[in-house]
């Protein structure tokens, strides 16, 4: 099994600018060399992509998480493939299929036990939507909580309860209100100023509290919470463990819902098969994609609670391709997987080799933080240590060298570099590409530069 990527022609070769070039002509946003992934992709397999130059690089991506067991993983991919030829596509509000009822079963058995009911979706985009739904029509009150720094989506709804930057979602916020947004509680960067090694992110609930309720929107107007239980895109921000008391409490005693958006630190991305398990959170709402499919077809879901569904029965879930039984197929082959092959304890024994690797960049002046949370592994690049002034030239800068030297990961233009490989990536490709990692911040971080954007 290949064990190392191969870069024969430098990215961007000939044939991606040809592509790319062509393609830039038709494509809504402009492609080219400029582009965080300078390449046009062949094929991909296991935990390797290929090029259309020969090129073969390491999967840091995953299609953003969703190939959790790698590409073409023959089980998931025997199983859709089956599911395909025996049930085609179908409307499956419509027309039912016995496969959607054994995965529900399946996920309501792994799920923290408050959620006992299911509602299938295509996506991420249109789980949240669907759970923001539910949430209003169950309690009848119009505003939602959410989190700056998070995102749910690329929908209107999914841009507006997203704050991830502020020009990520342009003209959008007035078209669809009713969006209460809050600093996301971690200590590295505590907007209520308290010191990191002792925020315990309460001062976050205490504002919600006692100030946004007391000047902004009456309790009783609120419909619930909605927040990643580990912040993704934000840079895997983990909230302090007596956060989730508090908001739990302030929840329970306002009548308000918890919804788990577990689109990406689902299906063992964290260490657990969800990420609440770390701390025992009993949600009432979960919003599930990229990872239930087990890298097979697009597949989408919201758990939820009997109170929720059975106050919130007049809500349209689903769609024409919701649940598409094939899908359904490849997701329990892929859980059929994971607990065949301890693909949890691979995670684990992955984290720590991450944390050995990474680890020390912790010391360097323009390393904010290193955040390592089972497979969620995230590098925060500062411009001063003391100020925790952002760097996203810096994140880029490694981004770049990574791909010229094999490996593709994620930066995105905030402050940080982050790595989602698969969840049973063969330990010596990873710890390989941990020291490839490593490295290549010890250079732009002794350089210092790179050009700013």
């Amino acid at each position: 099994m290949e064990l190392r990527p191969e870069i024969i022609t430098p990215p961007p070769g000939p044939k991606s600018l040809d592509i790319l070039a062509r393609a830039s002509k038709l494509a809504h946003r402009r492609l080219g060399p400029q582009q965080s992934v300078p390449f046009v992709l062949d094929r991909k397999d296991g935990w390797f992509l290929y090029d259309v130059d020969g090129n073969s690089f390491v999967d840091m991506v995953t299609g953003w998480g969703s190939t959790v067991l790698g590409a073409n993983h023959p089980e998931v991919a025997e199983a859709v493939l089956a599911g395909l030829r025996r049930y085609s596509l179908e409307n499956t509000d419509y027309v039912y299929a016995e496969p959607l009822l054994t995965l529900a079963e399946r996920l309501i058995g792994l799920a923290p036990a408050s959620l006992s009911r299911v509602a299938y979706e295509v996506s991420g985009t249109e789980a949240v939507e669907t759970a923001v739904k539910l949430m209003r029509e169950a309690t009848g009150r119009p505003f939602v909580i959410a989190f700056f720094g998070q995102y749910h989506g690329e929908s209107y709804t999914g841009q507006a309860l997203s704050a991830q930057r502020s020009d990520f979602s342009p003209r959008m916020r007035h078209l669809t209100p009713g969006y209460l947004h809050v600093p996301f509680p971690h200590p590295f960067r505590c907007p209520f100023h308290r010191e990191t090694a002792t925020c315990d992110g309460t001062c976050v609930v205490d504002y919600i509290e006692h100030h946004l309720t007391f000047h902004l929107v009456s309790p009783d107007e609120i419909a619930g919470v909605l927040l990643e239980p580990i912040l993704g895109e934000g840079g895997v921000l983990v909230p302090p463990d007596p956060f989730w008391d508090a908001l739990t409490d302030l929840c329970r005693r306002n009548g308000w819902l918890l919804c788990l958006d577990e689109v990406e630190t689902g299906f063992g991305r964290t260490g657990q098969m969800f990420a609440a398990e770390h701390w025992g959170v009993e949600p009432d709402l979960m919003c599930l994609a990229k990872g239930l499919s087990g890298g097979g077809l697009p597949l989408g879901a919201v758990l939820m609670s009997d109170a929720v569904a059975e106050a919130a029965q007049a809500v349209n879930t689903g769609g024409t391709w919701a649940g598409q039984p094939a899908a359904c197929l490849g997701a329990l082959a892929a859980l059929d997987v994971f607990e065949r092959d301890d693909v949890l304890g691979n995670v684990r024994r992955l984290e720590t080799i991450a944390e050995r690797c990474l680890g020390p960049l912790g010391d360097l002046e323009a390393v904010g933080e290193v955040r390592i949370k089972g497979l969620y592994i995230a590098i925060d690049m500062v411009t001063d240590p003391i100020t925790k002034t952002r760097a996203p030239h810096l994140a880029r800068a490694i981004h770049d060298r990574m791909v010229q030297r094999g490996i593709v990961g994620i930066e995105d233009g905030v402050s940080h570099y982050r790595v989602l490989p698969a969840l049973n990536m063969d330990p010596e490709l990873f710890e390989w590409s941990m020291h490839t990692l490593a490295d290549t911040v010890r250079e732009v971080g002794a350089e210092g530069d790179g050009p700013h954007r």
